[in-house]
């Protein structure tokens, strides 16, 4: 595949113990980077999944459980210093691939806070990091995390609302087009309320399940393709 390896962003780490210097360059399909608010400040990784060998990605899960500093490229951008927060959560796997001896190994690391975003989770939260910016995907995951009483069809409503309020703004993504909403279940419910009684949504008039239909972009996107690991350089 040509020129796959320009989807692809880097991880880099450097770790110094007494005389012995360790460093490790891997490569990243996903990552979700909320940058600084200010040119002082340090950009924050809510989300990073990347692959390598037994012990690049060892080295990296020691790394992130330590709080340690990475430099994240992503195509198009200057690299960046990242961390991702104490307590973040590492989850490992693995990937055949096609003309290799051995398995490559995939680590996915989450912050605190983006962990926290599952339903019923720190439900006095006040911000929300989520994965994808589709209307109904976004009212979804809010809903599951604050326990709101919607329905699918109130998803562009409620993304206006954001909008209007300046209650949702982009983060920095790679494999995906990432947001942090802001607001908890108090703020979400009164709106909620205000346009029940505006007009602007309606309660439906028929009983029943309610279905979601949730984009898949995030998750058909391909992890690695064989080809792609040939095409990356190493």
């Amino acid at each position: 595949m040509q020129n796959a390896h320009e989807r692809f962003g880097t991880l880099e780490f450097t770790k110094q113990v007494k005389d012995t210097t360790t460093h490790v360059r891997v490569h990243v399909d996903r990552a979700v980077v909320e940058a600084p608010k200010d040119e002082s400040g340090q950009a924050s990784a809510h989300l990073i999944s990347l692959v390598g060998g037994d012990s690049e990605v060892g080295a990296l899960w020691a790394g992130v459980t330590e709080g340690a500093m990475f430099q994240i490229h992503l195509p198009g951008r200057p690299a960046m210093a990242v961390s991702l927060g104490p307590e973040a959560q590492c989850f490992r796997g693995s990937a055949a691939v096609s003309n290799r001896e051995r398995p490559v190994r995939h680590l996915v690391a989450i912050s605190l806070e983006l962990a926290k975003t599952k339903p019923g989770v720190d439900r006095e939260g006040a911000r929300t990091v989520l994965c994808d910016d589709d209307p109904i995907f976004v009212l979804y995951r809010v809903a599951c995390r604050f326990g709101l009483p919607v329905v699918p069809v109130w998803a562009t409503w409620f993304m206006r609302e954001l909008k209007v309020r300046k209650a949702i703004r982009p983060l920095l993504g790679l494999g995906c087009s990432p947001v942090v909403v802001s607001g908890n279940k108090g703020t979400y419910l009164k709106w909620i309320g205000k346009a029940l009684k505006e007009g602007s949504i309606r309660i439906p008039e028929e009983n029943g399940s309610i279905t979601w239909r949730l984009p898949r972009t995030f998750l058909e996107r391909p992890i690695l393709a064989a080809s792609d690991a040939r095409a990356a350089p190493g």
